[in-house]
């Protein structure tokens, strides 16, 4: 039996949904073509936006701003509408990682503006108190009039005491679907999935023997050509039977769902799919649509923007005949409810900025269906009207067990990697019962923020502190001395950092500021300073700063920056943002490091101080 190697986090499953456009049919629905519509800002909105930064800062995890992706596009247009612009800090798949982001910012007292973020985020941003309603500061009934914005889901996954914290935009709504290998089917002998939906038949025992009976070695070397079932969502079968690790007791306390039958039974299905049967292909992080396009599944379980992804990411599209239908429904499932998940904007708990976010996320709701409109041009053939018309039917009943199990670690996949291995129910449970207890009685308390340390700017003017860095460990035949007379910045004296580029490697640690200048933990640093590069400086020379614990020895978050030359000896000036980190207990310090540098650095007027907005 095949072993799950790495298990996708909430946020990696909806970063693979960000990567992509959602090509949601709204034949149903109506309003102006989104062209049609000028975007215009009222004088009151044009006024509050210029009583706000030039700058929002928005994390988008998983997105490359150079890439040519719909979100890029409508920030461009709000930045060239508006004069603002749009700074996007470094945001990757890891939950644990941007919400640790997310939260150093907001104890900082300097908050973050906006988050992308995906239904499986809540209720987790709400009770963590990561994010605040958007209030009146987006205009929602504009949104509504123009069909910009899909209430309905909005009202199911994003809305928390009478308050909406997301806005979702009309397309970036999937419902996950069973993508099936009609050829196979035909070949196979088997019944046809479409006529077992219609028919009120198409449960979760019946695809798992159908997979079975589809498998096949056909070369018979001992591995199967043709597996059952690909995806890479484990968290599925509770969805296909309506039931979720964590529900909400009379009292609206979260708490674990694990004397639920239902949930049982969804760890029975997910066994036999995975140790019983072993019809599930697991990918690891591999596009299933890559393998489904090439005849190698039976079925597909997968978002509906896997639709015309089948024909964007695969190097050789399907050349066997396809269809889709809903996700098989549990014997617990008797509502048929149907697995969603969505995408949207949030405002950060504290914005500093909110008219201006709401304005950029207002132009973000418009691309949506501006793209929606050029993808259906060019995929239309895929999307077809029945498509469109079930997609339309299934969010009528949403459900995503994700967004309550996204109060637990990676959404209980530890967990459920014991019950893929074949453990019993109630080993399952005994195992993890107590340690997820534990995470819900502090996720159920109220949220304790930091007390953060401030402290007056430290300024190094060089004039006899220079002794304040101390050469980098890794740094061979080099010094740090006074620059003094022409070889000073400024005044009577600068810091002279030498190494011989020759004997040391491409990125080295040239200075760490001494242990008695602590950088403290959830504080915003700006560090500016003037500069001089004594040398040619080559197009991937780059310099960095970072923190540095003075225990462990290791940076952290180092920031990059390229240095300008001085061909006649021009003193460069440089200000670096250090973001704040969510430690308190470790000593940081200040490194200063370099890669394919030139062998001089003279810096002068250094000045490292705390930034806090709120």
């Amino acid at each position: 039996m095949k072993m799950m190697i790495k298990l996708l986090s909430t946020l990696l499953s909806a970063a693979i949904c960000l990567s992509v456009v959602s090509l949601a049919g709204c034949d149903n629905k109506s309003g102006p073509e989104p062209r049609d519509v000028d975007f215009e800002l009222s004088a009151e909105r044009k006024a509050e936006m210029d009583k706000e930064s030039n700058t929002i800062r928005v994390l988008f995890p998983g997105l490359d701003r150079s890439a040519d992706e719909w979100r890029n596009k409508a920030v461009a247009r709000f930045e060239q509408d508006t004069g603002k612009k749009v700074e996007y800090i470094p945001a990757g798949f890891s939950m644990a990682d941007n919400t640790e982001k997310i939260y150093a910012s907001i104890a900082a007292q300097n908050p973050y503006d906006g988050v992308w973020t995906a239904n499986s985020d809540y209720p987790l941003y709400y009770v963590k108190q990561y994010t605040q309603p958007i209030g009146d500061y987006v205009d929602m009934e504009m949104l509504q009039e123009n069909v910009w914005v899909n209430m309905t889901i909005m009202d199911e996954f994003c809305k928390f005491n009478g308050e909406y914290y997301m806005v979702v935009p009309y397309n970036f709504v999937n419902p996950f679907l069973t993508f099936y290998n009609k050829d196979l089917i035909e070949e196979y002998d088997l019944e046809d999935p479409k006529e077992l939906y219609e028919n009120n038949e198409w449960t979760v025992e019946k695809m798992h023997e159908m997979a079975y009976k589809a498998q096949r070695d056909l070369d018979g070397d001992g591995v199967l050509d043709v597996y059952g079932i690909t995806s890479l969502y484990l968290n599925l079968w509770q969805s296909m039977n309506h039931t979720g690790m964590v529900t909400t007791d009379a009292n609206g306390k979260f708490t674990l769902n694990f004397d639920d039958p239902a949930l049982m039974r969804s760890f029975d299905y997910l066994r036999d799919a995975t140790f019983e049967k072993d019809i599930w292909d697991n990918l690891g992080n591999t596009l299933a649509t890559v393998t489904f396009s090439q005849g190698k599944h039976l079925f597909m379980l997968e978002p509906y923007w896997s639709i015309w992804e089948l024909y964007t990411t695969t190097d050789t599209p399907p050349a066997f005949e396809w269809d889709v239908v809903p996700l098989p429904y549990g014997a617990d499932n008797t509502e048929h409810y149907n697995c969603v998940s969505c995408g949207g904007m949030c405002f950060i708990n504290g914005c500093p900025n909110p008219y201006t976010t709401a304005t950029l996320i207002e132009y973000i709701c418009q691309e949506d269906m501006y793209e929606q409109k050029d993808n259906e041009a060019n995929y239309g053939q895929y999307l077809t009207e029945e498509r469109k018309e079930l997609k339309e039917e299934m969010i009528k009943k949403p459900f995503y067990n994700m967004s309550n199990d996204g109060l637990l670690p990676t959404i209980g996949l530890a967990l459920l990697n014991s019950v893929m291995r074949g453990e019993d129910n109630a080993s399952v449970v005994e195992e993890w019962r107590a340690e997820y207890t534990t995470i819900l009685d502090g996720v159920n308390t109220e949220v304790e923020w930091p007390d953060p340390v401030d402290h007056e700017p430290y300024t190094f003017d060089f004039e006899d502190n220079a002794d304040s860095f101390v050469l980098g460990a890794n740094v061979k035949d080099g010094a740090i001395s006074q620059a003094t007379g022409d070889e000073a910045l400024d005044g009577s004296g600068s810091m002279k950092i030498e190494f011989n580029p020759e004997t040391n490697a491409k990125t080295i640690n040239l200075a760490t500021l001494s242990e008695q200048y602590r950088l403290y933990g959830y504080t915003t640093y700006k560090i500016s300073f003037d500069y001089k590069v004594v040398g040619d400086i080559a197009d991937d020379t780059e310099y960095f700063l970072a923190y540095y614990s003075t225990q462990s020895k290791m940076q952290r978050d180092p920031i990059y920056f390229k240095p300008e030359s001085s061909p006649n000896g021009e003193v460069r000036h440089a200000e670096i943002t250090f973001e704040p980190v969510a430690d308190d207990q470790t000593i940081f310090t200040l490194l200063i490091g370099c890669k394919k540098a030139p062998g001089t650095i003279i810096i002068d007027n250094m000045k490292i101080e705390q930034i806090r907005q709120s």
